[in-house]
């Protein structure tokens, strides 16, 4: 039986494969135009309707002047849209735009329908691993406090 430190090198080992396999689809699918942090970006605002620039360098581990620049390029790109804030008019908020909504849905699907058709290869069993697995780890880590769900609890 493999032991907590061990399940936890396993867990180090592919999360950042995944993640890199994942990230080259993205790319792929998005095209040269739309960099994975974009996508993050444009992730992070789907879940966080009226974020801020802060919030979203904060989620992206970027510099506020860095997080500022990628967002211009969606608010050029009419992806996003810079809006006053509902409740504190001092406040700039960040939400999508239908075009950043329609953007990131698509470029979610065809990640999952990529995903979907990797995993098409493994037995039904092992499907059912899987989601054992990540029903396992969703419970163990849903808890984590993490600054994006500090954020949608604000």
């Amino acid at each position: 039986m493999p032991s907590p430190n061990e399940c936890a090198d396993g867990l180090l080992e592919t999360i950042p494969l995944l993640m890199r396999v994942i990230r080259t689809n993205v790319r792929t699918t998005a095209g040269a135009e739309f960099s994975v942090p974009q996508f993050r970006a444009l992730a992070f605002l789907g879940r966080n309707q009226y974020a801020m620039l802060s919030d979203v360098a904060a989620f992206l581990g970027l510099t506020h002047p860095a997080a500022s620049k990628l967002i211009d390029g969606l608010v050029d790109a009419k992806l996003v849209n810079r809006e006053g804030h509902p409740t504190d008019r001092r406040r700039i908020s960040l939400e999508l735009t239908k075009a950043g909504h329609r953007r990131y849905e698509s470029v979610l699907g065809a990640a999952r329908e990529f995903l979907s058709s990797a995993l098409d290869e493994l037995t039904e069993e092992d499907r059912v691993c899987v989601a054992s697995t990540m029903q396992m780890l969703h419970r163990i880590f849903a808890g984590a406090p993490d600054g994006e769900r500090a954020l949608s609890h604000a």
